[in-house]
């Protein structure tokens, strides 16, 4: 069979053309540091591959999500600490206010500091984080939440809590609302307040107030009257007796009823009363500004003593509510915190696994590939050379 010249030249071109096409893919590989650089050269791998890079970018935005979540939480717990702060503070005012030693005068200067002390706290309410968004307006985060006007105190935001996604299938609140916080405070004891009638003419004090039996309580409102000097009775609704009429009064005597006591000290003339009923949500401010009004209206007589410390004993109660309430939040924000601090490990450990992963599939053996490399380019050299060497040949050569 007779070759010619030109099909040994074809030949040749071919065999270097698929040698330098396996060395430019080598070359590819070392330059990209990857072992396939199209789908198709391994299709199975390549799927693999944009599945793992999914993973791996979405646990990114889950660790972005939980530290921009963390950060607003620790500034939420550093603002509720200054309203803890608050809170106690105006506690020792009011204990301090019931001191016999104060004067009407030293009285208006507590109430002045608690006025400043309720100023923070609005100020405190109204607290923004890093990118201009309130703390504590709920869903409606681009909204200053609490205003002060004529009208009294007002919460504009809602009742919603943010939510992000720290990891798969999992959320957790980056905020609170403020109606939980400041406004959704029960006043009295959590389960009913005592009050006293404005036109009382007597001495009398609201003591301890407890409940004995929650099963009891029915939740309704009750009046304790002083028919006369020395008897109380106990009245419904329907101003019905639930205590057989009228009993022997004794000053700081426990009067129970439906599973609840309370106690009246000093001395309630005839025709006064008290209200007990069921508690009631009151907002932090409000209360706050009423107990400060009541600092600053002095009244020297014994009835005005008595109707002061009233109000100061109602404010203690409500105090320690709110102070009750607010370390509850905390308390959650604590532990919310400390989930995104287990999540971001979590998700730190699944990146670590995922980028693992995504190389033993993706990244070239740089070894195994240089040495290839070194093969193909040998090959191609020796090729070349070959090339020259028989296409160099003639039949004149030999001739004489």
């Amino acid at each position: 069979m007779r070759i010619s010249s030109q099909s040994i030249r074809n030949l040749f071109v071919a065999q270097l053309g698929i040698q330098q096409a396996g060395l430019a893919k080598t070359q590819l590989e070392v330059s990209t540091g990857y072992r396939f650089n199209r789908p198709a050269e391994d299709p199975v791998a390549a799927s693999q591959s944009l599945d793992l890079q999914r993973s791996i970018d979405q646990t990114a935005q889950f660790q972005t999500n939980t530290s921009l979540a963390t950060s607003r939480l620790q500034l939420s717990e550093g603002t509720l600490a200054a309203v803890t702060d608050n809170l106690q503070r105006i506690r020792e005012f009011a204990v301090q206010s019931l001191n016999a030693t104060e004067t009407a005068e030293s009285r208006r200067m507590i109430a002045t500091e608690v006025r400043q002390r309720l100023d923070g706290m609005l100020q405190l309410a109204n607290t923004q984080d890093g990118s201009g968004q309130y703390l504590y307006a709920g869903f409606s985060s681009g909204v200053r939440p609490f205003v002060n006007s004529a009208s009294g105190y007002a919460y504009i935001g809602d009742q919603g809590q943010r939510l992000v996604q720290i990891g798969p299938g999992r959320q957790i609140a980056d905020s609170d609302s403020g109606a939980s916080i400041f406004q959704l405070v029960r006043n009295g004891n959590g389960t009913f307040v005592a009050t006293q009638n404005p036109a009382n003419t007597g001495t009398g004090v609201i003591g301890t107030r407890g409940v004995q039996s929650l099963a009891q309580w029915d939740g309704g409102t009750y009046t304790v009257t002083f028919p006369t000097t020395g008897t109380y009775d106990v009245l419904d609704a329907t101003n019905t007796s639930i205590v057989g009429g009228p009993q022997a009064f004794t000053p700081g005597q426990a009067i129970a009823f439906r599973g609840v006591q309370l106690s009246i000290g000093g001395s309630p003339a005839a025709g006064d009363s008290f209200t007990v009923a069921p508690s009631a949500n009151e907002d932090i401010f409000s209360a706050v500004a009423a107990f400060a009004a009541a600092l600053a209206v002095p009244d020297g007589s014994e009835v005005g003593k008595a109707r002061f410390a009233n109000q100061v004993n109602a404010s203690l109660e409500y105090l320690d509510q709110a102070l009750g309430n607010v370390l509850q939040v905390r308390a959650e924000i604590g532990g919310r915190l400390q989930a995104l601090e287990t999540q971001q490990t979590a998700n730190t450990d699944l990146t670590l696994q995922l980028k693992t992963t995504l190389s033993q599939t993706r990244d070239l053996d740089y070894s195994e590939a240089i040495t290839r490399m070194n093969q193909q380019l040998t090959a191609l050299q020796a090729a070349q050379a070959s090339y020259v060497k028989v296409m160099g040949l003639s039949l004149f050569n030999y001739l004489r």
